[in-house]
């Protein structure tokens, strides 16, 4: 049976694994996400206490975000780009999209 052909270097497993992994650390933390959302719709005592069950909550989602973040540093190591610097991109990036969106949506608000 002849290899794939896609995959070739070690460089290129190494980029769709962590890149996998990070996929499968943000689709943890939107199921963790939508647990917390939905907790003030829960009646009392159906998942425990409401307050303990959102401790537990954003433990989940601190560990799943701690995940993505080790798997975006991979990536960037991967990839030679300082994630520092990548980070600090992206929050002016951020900053430029608040920007453009106030001013195509005046009265609308950022989140």
């Amino acid at each position: 049976m002849d290899k794939p052909k896609i995959i070739l270097t070690k460089r290129d497993e190494s980029l769709m694994v962590h890149y996998m992994m990070l996929t499968r650390q943000i689709t943890k933390l939107s199921d963790c996400l939508f647990h917390i959302v939905r907790l003030t719709t829960q009646k009392d005592g159906t998942h425990g206490s409401a307050h303990l069950d959102y401790i537990g909550y954003r433990a989940y989602a601190k560990s799943e975000i701690a995940d993505m973040l080790v798997q975006t540093r991979k990536l960037c190591d991967e990839l030679d780009i300082d994630f520092v610097d990548t980070y600090v991109m992206g929050i002016h990036r951020d900053k430029e999209k608040r920007e453009e969106y106030m001013k195509a949506h005046p009265d609308d608000s950022w989140v």
